[in-house]
């Protein structure tokens, strides 16, 4: 298996992208009409301060082991939020997710404390999330808070909280 090297989306990434949303059960088919429009804003820069990164395999044809979306939150000092990260099924446990997040981590420190201070993160309480929720916090991330029955009833938000800055 190839090393993947991380670099910013290119729109040819976007059924990539869109595929591991799916095979990592973050999104129903019918729901991929947000994620549609999020990948579109970043391509044609109407959301310029959102970012897509991917980690490449490029072993022969383009792979995409796994991509992050970030973006700063709204109504926050500072604050970015790790909206999306998913690595392929094929590449997970190999250090393409880590990279990610690191990947992210660093971007947002060179922009420097006048524009990055902290990145949360949020993923489900359910058992399936546990794997999730322990990626975060080994990386860490603290667990911040819980919204209760947020994605349905028992499903809730847990938010992870990172300081990068200050």
């Amino acid at each position: 298996m190839v090393n993947p090297t991380t670099r910013v989306a290119r729109p040819a990434d976007a059924d990539q992208i869109k595929r591991l949303a799916l095979d990592n059960n973050m999104f129903q088919p019918e729901e991929m009409g947000d994620f549609d429009e999020m990948l579109a804003g970043f391509f044609d820069g109407t959301l310029d301060d959102h970012h897509w990164i991917v980690a490449d395999t490029a072993s022969g044809t383009s792979t995409i082991a796994g991509a992050a979306y970030f973006a700063p939150e709204p109504f926050s000092d500072r604050m970015w939020n790790l909206y999306f990260i998913a690595t392929s099924p094929a590449h997970q446990g190999t250090g393409a997710g880590t990279m990610l997040v690191q990947q992210v981590e660093r971007r947002l420190i060179e922009l420097g404390e006048k524009e990055a201070r902290t990145l949360i993160v949020d993923t489900s309480s359910l058992d399936e999330y546990q794997q999730a929720r322990a990626f975060y916090a080994a990386r860490g991330f603290v667990e911040e808070a819980r919204v209760r029955d947020f994605y349905g009833p028992g499903d809730h938000k847990v938010t992870f909280w990172k300081r990068l800055i200050g």
